[in-house]
């Protein structure tokens, strides 16, 4: 087939996916994606609210499977009725921990809560800053690190070019399609990524789904 027919066919597969035109430029860049979007071209968009309720997801699902992570959501979400932090901070720690939360994330998700009523966060200012000086501002919060702060860029506030480095699912999924031998290091996940910009969040998007 030639790069054209290619481009024809996958015109076609993807005419009303949202990620169309990152979907070709994507293919044009690096071959080795074209079958990794043909193989999952239902493949959809890491999703969380914005601000507290998106932040709070996704401490919860730091070193967690998917499934895990929901069980633990669905479980506060029963106990509170309505995640906000008043309602977070109405839970003592036994019914915090009831829903299968760590000592630590209590204690990082009640912090976040205490943050906010307190007004010491802002997410109004936050969520327009650039990429670097968000994460720079946000991971002056306890529990969260480059990964959550990278995360909640992509997943919450749907930025395009998004790349988390260090997480352990798209390590894999690199490794696999790229033929690698080993696992990426951090490094590498940054260097290979770089033919992706401007749309990583997407790149981000189907592996996760190949992976799943």
């Amino acid at each position: 087939m030639s790069k054209q027919q290619a481009n024809i066919s996958l015109s076609k597969i993807f005419k009303n996916h949202k990620s169309k035109e990152a979907i070709l430029y994507l293919v044009s860049r690096d071959k080795d994606l074209l079958n990794l979007f043909i193989e999952n071209s239902d493949f959809g968009e890491y999703k969380r609210e914005k601000n507290f309720k998106g932040l709070l997801q996704l401490i919860i699902e730091q070193q967690l499977s998917v499934a895990s992570a929901n069980a633990i959501y669905r479980k506060l979400l029963k106990k509170t009725l309505s995640i906000s932090p008043e309602s977070i901070l109405n839970l003592n720690h036994n019914s915090l921990k009831e829903c299968g939360l760590s000592r630590q994330k209590i204690s990082y998700i009640s912090g976040l809560a205490k943050n906010c009523i307190n007004k010491e966060i802002n997410f109004n200012k936050i969520n327009k800053l650039s990429d670097d000086d968000l994460i720079t501002e946000i991971t002056k919060i306890k529990g969260i690190g480059p990964w959550t702060a990278q995360c909640y860029m992509l997943a919450c506030l749907k930025r395009g070019d998004i790349w988390p480095v260090a997480d352990l699912g798209l390590m894999e999924a690199v490794k696999r399609i790229k033929k690698l031998k080993k696992r990426p290091t951090e490094i590498e996940m940054e260097k290979i990524s770089q033919k992706w910009r401007p749309y990583r969040s997407t790149v981000a998007n189907v592996l996760w789904a190949s992976y799943d």
